[in-house]
């Protein structure tokens, strides 16, 4: 899996929108300031998610975008999922666009590429965006159970 710039920004604008889901619409100008998000790519984003199914809009000068449900209800695998494709690194591991290898059946890479697959998957699909809403306003930066990176030290 790689991440294109369009499935970062749809996360970030994804979290920006779990941080005010009790607060109403959001107006595009505010997740782009916030997010640090160019507002015309934003728009296409935005418009993605909500044909996906992921946001509602408002119209009007109190308008904006909102999630169309609870962000504990959206894992951070969905979006990425909608605006990148399927998470395997190689589309014979792939569970969503499984494509037939030639070499499958005596590929010696295959477990690895699966065992990378089913990892990310796990973490991305175990996390919703109020985890992350959570994390943020919590100050968190890092994943659970992280440590700063630091100068070691012998001794």
């Amino acid at each position: 899996m790689r991440l294109s710039t369009k499935g970062e920004y749809a996360s970030r604008a994804m979290l920006e929108l779990s941080l005010h889901h009790a607060d109403g619409p959001v107006h595009i100008r505010d997740i782009s300031a916030a997010q640090d998000i160019p507002e015309r790519f934003l728009e296409q984003i935005l418009l993605q998610l909500k044909r996906a199914g992921y946001l509602r809009s408002k119209k009007g000068p109190n308008g904006g975008y909102y999630l169309a449900k609870a962000p504990s209800r959206i894992s951070v695998a969905e979006v990425i999922r909608v605006m990148d494709g399927p998470l395997a690194p190689i589309d014979c591991v792939s569970v969503t666009a499984h494509e037939v290898c030639p070499r499958e059946a005596f590929c010696g890479l295959k477990g690895l590429w699966k065992e990378t697959r089913d990892a990310i998957a796990r973490i991305l699909e175990r996390t919703t965006f109020a985890d992350l809403a959570e994390r943020t306003k919590a100050g968190q930066v890092m994943g659970a159970g992280e440590k700063p990176a630091g100068r070691r030290t012998s001794g």
